[in-house]
């Protein structure tokens, strides 16, 4: 058998985690109440709908809890009706599955981005961007085999998010083409977070480019990316990239302490944690409804995320 070589103190943990379970659970336990209370928050968006019998607000809350548990729309239907869901609401009567489902036209970007502005705060320390793949169609693998249907970039959609690392708060999100690269990417992103200051900007290899370097230095943050081991020291147009590269090729390990680089990580956690909780699929079909929901996922993601 082979023998390990451990050293003192090897895996110790570089940082104590200590959580409070008993308000951690009170927090869980919270939940639904927490997404039944965002209809305050939805209130600038109210306008009578289907006959004036129903207010926008209510049913945006309805529309959470179906990805809050999964469900389809005529189980949020039933579940209004039969839990009396509706009466918390403020509504008149129990809305149909269909109205439920039509809630997602009446909404758009601006306004759910001005209602997630509320969890973030205006100036934060770490900043991270980075994109995962989400299914768009419910292929099961045995469909796949039996029919020789290979998985297609077409089937699934990829999603780039803006995190505040500290707070594990998703700030902004858009969606793309599967086949669509990362760097493009970061200056749209940016730019829909016009309202906020990050000291520091972590990214992956994906984002080296001139461009991407000179979108976050113009916002006053430092960017935290690691550029390709061939890198040119000459500045070609941009100093802060030929600046990093100067910095990672003198000590490497000192630049990624300097930009706090392994906190990157709960990125890729935040993705894990978003797919595990409200699914790998999304269930809109049309584009602009993608986006849609996407924006809905974040609302929900931050106002059920335990408080850091």
């Amino acid at each position: 058998m082979q023998k390990t070589n451990s050293k003192k103190g090897e895996w110790e943990q570089h940082k104590e985690v200590t959580v409070p379970w008993a308000q951690y659970d009170a927090h869980r336990n919270d939940e639904y109440k927490q997404v039944i209370d965002l209809k305050d928050a939805f209130v600038k968006l109210d306008r009578p709908i289907q006959r004036r019998e129903f207010k926008l607000s209510g049913l945006t809350v309805l529309l959470l809890l179906k990805i809050m548990f999964g469900i389809s729309y005529r189980g949020v239907a039933s579940a209004a009706k039969n839990l009396g869901i509706y009466k918390v609401l403020c509504l008149k009567r129990a809305p149909s599955y269909k109205t439920i489902q039509r809630t997602i036209s009446y909404l758009t970007v601006d306004l759910l981005s001005q209602v997630n502005q509320r969890f973030i705060q205006s100036n934060i320390h770490l900043g991270g961007i980075d994109s995962s793949g989400m299914k768009t169609k419910r292929k099961g693998a045995w469909v796949q085999i039996r029919f020789h249907k290979p998985v297609q970039k077409k089937d699934f959609r990829k999603i780039h998010i803006f995190v505040d690392l500290e707070s594990k708060k998703i700030i902004s999100c858009i969606i793309t083409k599967g086949s669509s690269h990362d760097a493009p990417q970061l200056k749209k992103i940016l730019d829909q977070c016009h309202w906020l200051h990050v000291d520091i900007i972590l990214g992956d290899g994906g984002y080296d480019t001139k461009e991407c370097f000179n979108e976050i230095i113009q916002r006053d943050a430092k960017p935290g990316i690691p550029v390709r081991k061939n890198a040119t020291t000459r500045s070609k147009g941009s100093p802060g990239r030929r600046k990093a590269v100067l910095e990672q090729r003198k000590d490497f390990q000192n630049w990624k302490n300097t930009v706090e680089y392994s906190m990157r990580c709960i990125v890729e956690a935040i993705f894990s944690g978003t797919k595990r909780r409200f699914g790998e699929t999304l269930f809109s079909i049309q584009e602009k409804y993608r986006c849609i929901e996407m924006w809905l996922r974040t609302i929900l993601w931050n106002v059920l995320i335990y408080p850091r």
